[in-house]
């Protein structure tokens, strides 16, 4: 890698970590799958949304960029998309009810419910008209000239790999046995009180969205 190509991935990794760690839509999913349902549906909606990270990488690094530049209104669709996405899960989490006495030991997530928790992590990541604004400002800004193909390979592994090592560990805090034991008499009330954070947030992006 030439001294241009390290200043180039310093950047971008160096923004991306800032951008990631940054309370948001997709922080708000993990917190909530992880406390809610345990450590393997809060790892599962971290891996998709580290996949969620390749849709923004590739309208960033392989030319789908045009899409928001010939057709700005894009954005603001995929804003309200979101939107709509986060106000429905908010609006369940706000339903939870108290958990029964006990639970089953290690905080797995019930069986079949991988892929569901996979896919509402994809979904918070691609909805997410914070990514989709972060992203576009990056590859806009920072790697404004042509970028080398071993370059976007490195990005292309780099972005969605550290995306899911940051929720993973998130998930994996959040959900081991003795917290979440003594979070568990609370898990309702933490439930909806994530559903309040994923409603708030929908309804500041449909605000900002329509007076824009």
């Amino acid at each position: 890698m030439t001294l241009d190509g390290f200043a180039l991935f310093a950047a971008v990794a160096t923004a991306h970590a800032l951008g990631v760690m940054s309370p948001g839509p997709d922080f708000a999913m993990v917190t909530r799958q992880a406390l809610a349902f345990g450590r393997a549906a809060g790892v599962w909606t971290a891996a998709g949304i580290g996949c969620g990270i390749l849709f923004h990488v590739g309208y960033g690094l392989f030319g789908l960029r045009w899409l928001t530049q010939r057709f700005p209104w894009s954005l603001d669709a995929i804003a309200l998309a979101g939107a709509a996405f986060l106000l429905w899960m908010g609006l369940q989490a706000l339903r939870a009810q108290p958990l029964p006495p006990t639970e089953n030991k290690g905080g797995r997530a019930e069986r079949g419910n991988a892929g569901r928790n996979f896919l509402i992590g994809l979904a918070t990541n691609v909805l997410n008209p914070k990514a989709t604004l972060f992203f576009v400002a990056l590859f806009t800004t920072v790697v404004a000239g042509p970028v080398s193909m071993p370059m976007m390979v490195v990005l292309a592994l780099w972005l969605p790999l550290s995306t899911f090592a940051w929720f993973a560990s998130v998930a994996l805090l959040l959900s081991h046995p003795g917290l979440r034991r003594g979070l568990r008499r609370h898990a309702h009330r933490l439930d909806r009180a994530m559903g309040v954070v994923l409603v708030l947030l929908a309804l500041a992006v449909i605000a900002r969205t329509l007076t824009a």
